[in-house]
């Protein structure tokens, strides 16, 4: 007997019922999965970690909670918190070891760690959670957290690692209020933004075969300290340069010049910043790149096309629930699109008993995957520090070349320095 109400999903969690609908065994499954790497310095108490982790089962209600999928409509089931399994490998074995699990999201906890030992102040910890609750942000607030609460215990606070803590997160509050208003209201919109899409042009030597994707990394070295700068000076944000640069990249390598492109966003309010759950959302960004454009012009209409967007943001669950032309956009074998994002997460947690760097893990590992179906490829960026960004690409294999995807990501560095030289 559960004696906690049913809550209603969050849209995120919405949309997964939908994409489930659409592309069984891609979501849900016990490979779906968020995985954040750190490297770990000084002493380890390997007990006060275990109570740590335990500790974040108790603070954070999304780790313990279930999708109960078998009901209409779906809705969650807060459980009690479970020890979290810690699995030492030797450092040889640790990505092989973490390939190798299970990760099921029909039972708790939702969260599992991997530790390898380099020496005795020097160790690699990686977390690995059900993408059903968390997000990337969500994957530094729970090393924040471990870290603090890791503190605690070696001061002698909160001793019991099963017992509440002073303070819970709960889970994501489904949105309500004027929604529903505020759907009917802009749906007329979207419909005319996804009315003839028109799909990314591939060329003609295709390299065929059964839909498989496959994913590789690159780095784009532009300084965060010059984006703001041209951003301060162009009035927009650093982020419409980053797709600006992208939009252009691919106009220039296809000859589109009508582009509709899915920018992903991490979906939070100020008031989710703390909160450990699964908020994203994606928005078509339609632009029109007719014309013999310079850079600012072209800029300037990524901008329009974006703010346009932004500021009519609903959430994606409710646009492809209610418009055809939008789950038509958005589902397997819709049309070939290159989606967008720049992941966003907080800072990294400050030293204490233990220093803490997040560490990139290797790229194509069968874990995880996309929240939307890619019908072409995905491309997202991830902030090194000041120097730059890394980006990762999962393409559709039997679509485009690994040559075609080289040649998108120079092109993607050659506009993208265009905009910002001084």
């Amino acid at each position: 007997m559960h004696d906690l109400p049913a809550v209603p999903p969050s849209p995120a969690q919405r949309l997964l019922a939908w994409v489930d609908e659409v592309d069984p065994g891609v979501v849900f499954g016990p490979r779906f999965v968020c995985l954040g790497g750190y490297r770990l310095g000084g002493p380890l108490d390997l007990p006060a970690l275990r109570d740590a982790l335990n500790r974040l089962l108790v603070r954070h209600e999304a780790l313990r909670t279930l999708i109960v999928r078998d009901h209409e409509p779906p809705y969650l089931r807060v459980e009690p918190p479970a020890p979290v399994p810690l699995v030492e490998v030797a450092p040889d074995r640790l990505i092989d070891t973490i390939v190798a699990g299970t990760y099921p999201s029909d039972s708790v906890p939702l969260l599992w760690a991997y530790l390898a030992r380099h020496n005795a102040t020097d160790a690699t910890l990686v977390l690995v959670a059900q993408q059903t609750v968390v997000d990337p942000w969500s994957m530094r607030l729970l090393i924040a957290d471990l870290l603090h609460a890791y503190a605690d215990r070696l001061g002698g606070l909160n001793q019991d690692p099963m017992g509440a803590p002073p303070s819970r997160e709960r889970i994501p509050a489904p949105r309500c209020g004027d929604d529903e208003l505020r759907t009917r209201r802009l749906i007329e919109h979207w419909r005319r933004v996804l009315t003839d899409v028109r799909p990314l042009p591939l060329g003609v030597a295709l390299p065929g075969g059964a839909p498989r994707t496959t994913e590789t990394r690159f780095s784009l070295a532009v300084a965060d300290s010059r984006l703001r700068a041209v951003a301060r000076t162009l009035r927009t944000t650093p982020f419409v340069l980053l797709l600006s640069g992208f939009i252009g990249a691919l106009s220039a390598l296809t000859g589109a010049t009508d582009l509709t492109v899915p920018v992903l966003t991490y979906g939070r309010g100020r008031s989710d910043w703390d909160t450990v759950g699964l908020f994203m959302n994606a928005l078509p960004v339609r632009v029109d790149l007719t014309g013999d454009l310079g850079s600012v012009e072209s800029l300037r209409r990524v901008h329009a096309a974006f703010a346009a967007a932004f500021t009519r943001e609903l959430p994606l669950a409710d646009l492809v629930s209610s418009l055809p032309e939008a789950a038509r956009f958005f589902a397997p074998g819709g049309p070939v699109n290159a989606q967008f994002e720049v992941i966003q997460v907080p800072p990294a947690p400050p030293s204490g008993p233990l220093s803490c760097r997040p560490i990139r893990l290797p790229a194509g590992l069968p874990l995880g995957g996309p929240v939307i179906p890619v019908n072409g490829l995905a491309v997202w960026l991830e902030q090194d520090g000041e120097s730059g960004y890394t980006g990762t690409v999962r393409f559709r294999a039997d679509l485009f070349s690994p040559h075609i995807i080289d040649q998108l990501v120079k092109c993607y560095a050659d506009r993208l320095d265009w905009l910002v030289r001084p």
